[in-house]
C-alpha cells in the first residue's frame, strides 16, 4: 500500500488533538444521541485498497472523500468524516452528508479523546467510528480495514518526511478493537492469518549479508529481547550508520522468525510493551524512530509487527 506524502503546510490531524484535549468540550449523551438517531444497519468503509459501494441499507461511512463508483450505486446514504484539523473544524473530526452532522462530530471527538489515554496518542478516524457507532447502531459491519496499514516506505520518499499512518499506535488499536468483537460487528477483515516468510525478492542488501547459521541461531533466541535492542537504539539522540547497519541486521532476522517462535515467547506485557516502537504521534516535534524513517530497515517492519499482532490476536 502507498501513501501520499503530507505537504509541509498542511495541518496535521494528529496535532489538532491538542487543542481538543487542553479545551474538552462539554460532553454529549451518547445514549440520548442513539435514541435520536435510531441507526439499525451501519457499514464503516476504510482506506485500504479494494472495490466497494454504499450498502442498500442503512448508513454507510467513509473517511476523508473515498471515491466509488456510483454506476448502479444503492440509494444508502453515505456520510463523510473528515479529519478536523483538515477541514479547519472547531471539533477534532468534521461530519458532511448527514443533517446530524455536529452531533456526531461532537460524539466522535468526544470518543477519540476518551481512547487517547489507553493508546498513548490521537486515535485512528477508523477505530473512533467503530467504537462510537457500536454505541449507536444495532449491527456494525467494516470493510477495507484491518487497522494494520503499511509501515514500508518507499526509495522516493525523503528521508525528512514522514508515513502519514506512522502517527497512530496500531497495534494498541488492534488490542482496543480486539475487546470489541461481538455478534453485533461484523469485520471480516480484522481476522489475520500467519504471516507469510519474506521472499528472496523482498530481501534488501542486509538480509542477504547474514548467513544461514546467524539465522538458525536467532530462531532460538526470544525475538522479544531482540526487539529491546531497537529500543535501546532510540535512547540516543542520533544513530550513526555504523550502528544502524547490524540493527537492520537484527530487523531482517526478525522478519524471518517463524510465528510459532513469537508466540511461544508472547504475553500480554510483551505485547504491550512494543506498541511505542512503532510509531511516533509527533513527528513534527519529537525524533522519530530512526528505522521508521529509513528505507532500508522499513522493509521489515510490517512483517514483524504482523506477528505481533497475531500473537495478539491468538492470546487470551
Amino acid at each position: 500500500m502507498s501513501y501520499p506524502q503530507p505537504l509541509a503546510d498542511a495541518p496535521q490531524s494528529h496535532t489538532h488533538m491538542h487543542r481538543q484535549l487542553a479545551e474538552p468540550q462539554p460532553r454529549i449523551c451518547l445514549r440520548t444521541l442513539a435514541e435520536q438517531l435510531k441507526l439499525e444497519q451501519v457499514t464503516i468503509i476504510g482506506n485500504a485498497s479494494g472495490e466497494w459501494q454504499p450498502a442498500v441499507e442503512g448508513l454507510t461511512f467513509i473517511f476523508n472523500g473515498t471515491q466509488w463508483s456510483q454506476q448502479k450505486a444503492p440509494q444508502g446514504q453515505v456520510v463523510n468524516i473528515a479529519n478536523g484539523g483538515f477541514a479547519e473544524s472547531q471539533y477534532a473530526f468534521e461530519v458532511q452528508g448527514h443533517p446530524q452532522a455536529v452531533q456526531l462530530a461532537k460524539a466522535l471527538t468526544q470518543v477519540a479523546t476518551g481512547l487517547t489515554a489507553s493508546l498513548g496518542c490521537w486515535p485512528s478516524s477508523g477505530l473512533t467510528t467503530v467504537v462510537l457507532m457500536l454505541q449507536l447502531a444495532n449491527h456494525v459491519q467494516v470493510q477495507r480495514m484491518s487497522l494494520l496499514p503499511s509501515l514500508q516506505r518507499s526509495i522516493e520518499l525523503p528521508e525528512t518526511l514522514h508515513l502519514p499512518c506512522m502517527v497512530h499506535n496500531w497495534l494498541g488499536e488492534r488490542r482496543i478493537a480486539k475487546a470489541l468483537l461481538c455478534e453485533r460487528l461484523d469485520w471480516a477483515e480484522f481476522t489475520l492469518m500467519p504471516w507469510e516468510p519474506m521472499s528472496k525478492d523482498c530481501e534488501t542488501d542486509e538480509v542477504s549479508e547474514t548467513d544461514s547459521g546467524k539465522n538458525k541461531q536467532t530462531l532460538c533466541e526470544d525475538p522479544f529481547e531482540q526487539l529491546e535492542l531497537l529500543r535501546q537504539s532510540n535512547l540516543a539522540p542520533s544513530v550513526s550508520e555504523e550502528t544502524k547497519q547490524p540493527l537492520r541486521q537484527h530487523l531482517a532476522k526478525l522478519a524471518h522468525t517463524p510465528y510459532e517462535i513469537w508466540q511461544q515467547c508472547a504475553d500480554h506485557s510483551k505485547l504491550k510493551a512494543c506498541e511505542p516502537l512503532f510509531f511516533n504521534h509527533l513527528p513534527e516535534s519529537q525524533t522519530s524512530p530512526w528505522y521508521l524513517m529509513d528505507y532500508h530497515a522499513s522493509q521489515y517492519l510490517d512483517a514483524i509487527r504482523h506477528q505481533l499482532a497475531y500473537c495478539q490476536q491468538l492470546a487470551d
